[in-house]
């Protein structure tokens, strides 16, 4: 899923108020962070009579954030950030 303008604001406001100066990089390095163009879905996982089965409609959208200095990946929930589909 490709960022929308309305969509890459609402991120940076987010990062700008909650992560900007905040997150350094597990690696050790700065928190030179990068927002991806496209957004990561993980699929959810539900226990029915018949067993486990994926449920995309109960999956999670990621915002993708990249260390600029290693490539370290952060994954922020898109609803925590203000953001439902």
């Amino acid at each position: 899923m490709t960022q929308t303008d309305e969509r890459a604001t609402t991120i940076q406001r987010w990062l700008s108020a909650n992560w900007d100066g905040k997150a350094r990089c597990p690696a050790g390095h700065d928190d030179a962070w990068s927002v991806e163009d496209t957004m990561s879905f993980m699929p959810g996982l539900v226990t029915e009579e018949t067993g486990p089965r994926i449920a995309h409609e109960r999956g999670f959208r990621f915002v993708v954030l990249t260390c600029e200095k290693c490539g370290y990946v952060a994954l922020l929930n898109a609803r925590t950030l203000g953001i439902d589909a």
